[in-house]
């Protein structure tokens, strides 16, 4: 049966329907890829407008819990992550599974102007600039792991002049500008380099690789967009989670 929205609370009725269904997810009763009730079916299941049901789910696919398929549907995103969960590495460097000495290199900072789809990711005007950072990942002396970093610049402009080479990004948003964050989706695909790219690791074009795509955010603020390129070698990214005190 489904819970039945409480017309007697103060609460916007569509930000009570946004709860119900965003439970439902966290407790897998929708499970990961389900396609859910279309916007009909749900204005009958809670008896409220199309309106009510279409704010409540484009805000959890703004969030990260459903995706929209033109034509197909809505669906529970295969990325969704409990907010059960922390990832207990967000403020450290990113961790390797094995024994190593790593070191990275910074190779590009500067503000640019965001360019391909950088403005969507990020949520900005596409006038906005981005602060942009290159990081070379070594192990002992090999190049395993290219970091691109992009930030919306008016997160932080003191970010351009910091030291990043000594703490991570994150780490010192935190620390130093009382930027917290408070989720981080990654998203993992095989691609193969381009030109530009396979020249740092020193491959040729299109070698394939891992490519993790990773949003910070700070409430409902896209702060950092991540892209981690992450050739095929024996050194393993390790992302640990661990679950939040209640």
């Amino acid at each position: 049966m489904a819970e039945l929205i409480n017309r007697d609370d103060h609460a916007k009725l569509y930000l009570q329907l946004y709860t119900i269904l965003k439970k439902k997810i966290e407790n897998q009763e929708w499970y990961s890829s389900m396609q859910i009730p279309t916007e009909e079916q749900l204005c009958r299941m809670f008896n409220v407008s199309r309106a009510t049901v279409r704010n409540a789910l484009m805000e959890l696919v703004r969030q990260g819990y459903l995706i929209r398929q033109q034509g197909k549907g809505t669906f529970v995103s295969k990325n969704f992550i409990s907010e059960g969960l922390i990832m207990a590495t967000v403020f450290k460097k990113l961790w390797f599974e094995n024994d190593s000495i790593f070191t990275e290199k910074i190779v590009a900072k500067t503000v640019m102007m965001p360019v391909g789809n950088l403005s969507n990711e990020l949520n900005i005007p596409e006038n906005k600039h981005v602060i942009y950072i290159k990081i070379i990942w070594f192990a002992e002396k090999d190049p395993t792991m290219i970091q691109e970093s992009f930030i919306p610049f008016n997160i932080c402009p003191q970010l351009i002049e910091e030291d990043i080479e000594h703490q991570s990004i994150i780490e010192l948003l935190e620390k130093k500008y009382n930027i917290k964050t408070t989720r981080v989706h990654n998203y993992f695909e095989l691609i193969f380099l381009n030109k530009e790219i396979s020249s740092y690791f020193e491959l040729e074009e299109n070698f394939p690789a891992i490519l993790m795509n990773q949003k910070v955010f700070s409430g409902d603020t896209v702060i950092i967009v991540n892209k981690f390129y992450k050739k095929m070698d024996n050194h393993k990214i390790f992302i640990a989670f661990q679950r939040k005190a209640l």
